[in-house]
């Protein structure tokens, strides 16, 4: 495969939009048959108010980074510090690596990876979480980066349920390049 031009960097406000599409889209390519497919076509009419809900995040919380080619959002990480799950309440957690499908395989999701450990690092953590759906193929991109599946969790929403394998990573610094 050819090598590609991208960038890694934080987002800003004006990536909001970019980073919709790119969720409600990568949503339907990839958990397409694992989950309602209702709720993925609802993402997909949803995109303003998505990204809007995602502007603000990025305005509150500033946790995201994109990953752009020729200035235009194809991939983006959501990270917390601390995680979210109280079982491991000191770790950082990914909580969203995505990537559109016609931009697999150039390093983009790595990269975007190095970028959030790197900011969980200096943020104190030294370990990490990422949850992933159960079935989701790229479970083994994850543990190909170090992670191993240690628990599940079940995530029960109003008009659906579902199993995401909960991977942890150790000594986090270890992981940056």
């Amino acid at each position: 495969m050819n090598a590609m031009e991208f960038t890694i960097r934080k987002a800003t406000p004006a990536d909001a939009l970019g980073i919709a599409i790119v969720s409600a889209y990568t949503w339907k390519t990839a958990y397409s048959g694992l989950l309602p497919e209702e709720m993925l076509d609802k993402r997909l009419a949803d995109l303003p108010k998505m990204a809007e809900n995602m502007k603000q995040q990025i305005i509150d919380r500033d946790n995201y980074f994109v990953a752009t080619v020729d200035d235009t959002v194809v991939g983006f990480t959501a990270f917390c510090s601390p995680c979210r799950n109280p079982d491991y309440a000191d770790s950082g957690e990914i909580g969203a690596l995505y990537c559109l499908k016609g931009y697999n395989g150039y390093g983009i999701g790595r990269a975007l990876f190095e970028a959030t450990v790197k900011e969980l690092v200096q943020r104190g953590h030294k370990t990490m979480i990422i949850d992933c759906l159960r079935g989701n193929p790229t479970l083994g991109f994850y543990e190909h980066l170090g992670g191993n599946v240690v628990a599940e969790r079940e995530m029960v929403r109003i008009d659906h349920s579902r199993i995401e394998d909960v991977l942890f990573y150790d000594n986090i610094e270890n992981l940056i390049r």
